[in-house]
C-alpha cells in the first residue's frame, strides 16, 4: 500500500507538471501540499551543495566535473521531473552521448534526484500552508530501515510528538545518494487537538 501511495504521489506531481501552461489542474498531492498553478516552477529545488552530497553518496558516478556540472544543470530543469528516473536518463544520455555511465546506473542516480527535489517541493509548499505546524516523518520501508532512519521518526525535538517536526528543524537523510526512506505528512493545528 505503501509503494502505491508514493506512485500516486509522484503521477500527481507528474500530471501537475506536464499540465504547466495548460488550463489543467493540478490535483493529489499537490493540491494537498497547497501548490497553486502559478507556482509551478521552471526550475527545481536543487542547491548544488545537496545535488554534490548526493553525487558523492551516490558512490556509482565518475568523479567526472564536467558531467557533474551537466547532470546538475539537467537535474534543475522542470523536465526533469515531467520524465520521470528512467526516461531522464535516456534523454540526458542522447543529449551527452559521450557519458560514460550505463542506463540503468544514470536511472538510479536520478531515482535518488527524483525523490529529494519532490520531497523538497512538497516540504516548501506546506510551510505556506496557514494551519500547518509542521511535518510528520514515518518510516516508507520499516522492515528495512537503517537504525539512522529509524531515530528520526523516533525523536520528538519539537515536543509535538515522535517523528513531528517543526519547520525550523526538517531533517535530511540520512544516507545521501540513496532515496529518501521517509513518508512526510503535514501536521495541521488541527492534529494537535486529537
Amino acid at each position: 500500500m505503501r509503494n502505491f501511495r508514493k506512485g500516486w504521489r509522484a503521477l500527481a506531481i507528474w500530471d501537475w507538471l506536464k499540465g504547466k501552461g495548460q488550463d489543467m489542474q493540478p490535483r493529489g498531492a499537490v493540491v494537498d501540499a497547497g501548490v497553486p498553478p502559478q507556482g509551478r516552477v521552471d526550475e527545481l529545488p536543487l542547491p548544488a551543495p545537496l545535488f554534490y552530497l548526493h553525487y558523492q553518496g551516490f558512490g556509482r558516478l565518475p568523479d567526472a566535473p564536467e558531467l557533474q556540472k551537466d547532470l546538475l544543470e539537467f537535474a534543475i530543469q522542470a523536465e526533469f521531473l515531467r520524465l520521470l528516473p528512467r526516461q531522464s536518463a535516456r534523454t540526458f544520455l542522447a543529449q551527452h552521448p559521450e557519458t560514460p555511465v550505463e542506463e540503468n546506473t544514470l536511472t538510479a542516480f536520478f531515482q535518488v534526484l527524483f525523490s529529494e527535489i519532490t520531497r523538497r517541493m512538497y516540504i516548501d509548499a506546506a510551510r505556506q500552508r496557514p494551519e500547518a505546524v509542521g511535518l510528520r516523518f514515518s518510516l516508507a520501508k520499516p522492515e528495512t530501515a537503517s537504525t539512522a532512519a529509524q531515530e528520526v521518526v523516533a525523536a520528538n525535538p519539537s515536543g509535538l510528538g515522535p517523528g513531528v517536526y517543526a519547520f525550523t528543524q526538517i531533517p535530511e537523510n540520512p544516507h545521501p545518494g540513496t532515496e529518501n526512506p521517509f513518508v512526510i505528512r503535514i501536521l495541521y493545528r488541527k492534529d494537535l487537538q486529537e
